[in-house]
């Protein structure tokens, strides 16, 4: 039973590594991002890429103490450490789609008021999004066959 415990931290842990990296790359994405009628940003703890630094930051460590818990032989420690571990995956999860979201905001409104990209290379010229032909055409037949 410890042996599927400890593969499933240590696969929780490499899923969580990829979303870390790719949350707080997205936080430095839209702390860049250009918006017309704003001036110079202010950089405080709640600006996009400092809160994400300190939500990261918080995970690490609390990931650590859930995959501790599991471990202890107190059955409460053990749902305690499970509990701890989904919840902050959900939150992990839900940090990088909100930000995800937040940046295809800003990209759509950017694209709207004509503003030049943040960063070159990363918004294609080109909108219309290619179609992917999944099926083939279905015909209805039209003969009694």
């Amino acid at each position: 039973m410890e042996e599927l415990f400890i593969i499933g931290i240590i696969i929780g842990a490499v899923v969580s590594l990829m979303l870390t990296a790719v949350l707080l790359r997205l936080g430095v994405m839209i702390d860049r991002f250009p918006v017309s009628n704003e001036g110079e940003r202010d950089r405080s703890l709640w600006s996009p890429v400092e809160f994400t630094r300190i939500s990261v930051i918080f995970y690490w460590p609390l990931y650590i103490i859930g995959g501790y818990m599991v471990f202890q032989p107190v059955r409460i420690m053990l749902i305690g450490g499970i509990t701890l571990l989904f919840g902050l995956f959900l939150f992990l999860v839900t940090a990088m789609l909100f930000s995800a979201a937040v940046y295809n905001l800003l990209r759509s409104k950017n694209r709207e008021s004509g503003m030049p990209a943040p960063v070159p290379g990363l918004m294609g010229t080109s909108t219309r999004i290619p179609s992917l032909k999944l099926l083939p055409s279905l015909k209805m037949r039209t003969s009694g066959k």
